[in-house]
């Protein structure tokens, strides 16, 4: 994963090998913007570590959309972090694994890199 600074001090994205997640810092709370996949969360830690800041520190978790590329490790970080997530309330419960991921519609471009890149997230356990 790669960590690329967007405003100093304040936004970095984490570039993952397909998508990519954004950490806003306010003051000494965290934000995290979407999740990446099932196995993001200790990647995700080690980015906010080697920023100097604390894992401890994350409040919040806004997911734009219910993709398995955005939510994946939403559940497992908000569990060991207590961070509260954000998305909206039609996404809820697929993130929550009531309902199933909805499959995208992609460009015959994209459809290897969904049969091979990504991993389905088990059922998330969301605040």
């Amino acid at each position: 994963m790669d960590l690329v600074e967007v405003l100093p001090n304040r936004l970095h994205m984490l570039r993952f090998p397909i998508g990519q997640a954004y950490l806003w810092q306010d003051g000494g709370a965290l934000t995290l913007v979407d999740a990446g996949n099932a196995e993001s969360a200790p990647a995700i830690e080690g980015a906010i570590r080697s920023l100097g800041l604390f894992p401890e520190r994350l409040e919040r978790i806004v997911l734009t959309h219910c993709h398995r590329d955005h939510v994946g490790a939403a559940g497992e970080l908000a569990a060991r972090r207590g961070a509260r997530v954000l998305a909206h309330r039609l996404d809820a419960p697929v993130i929550r694994g009531e309902r199933p991921v909805p499959e995208p519609v992609l460009l015959d471009w994209e459809i290897p890199l969904y049969a091979h890149g990504l991993t389905v997230p088990e059922a998330q356990s969301v605040p």
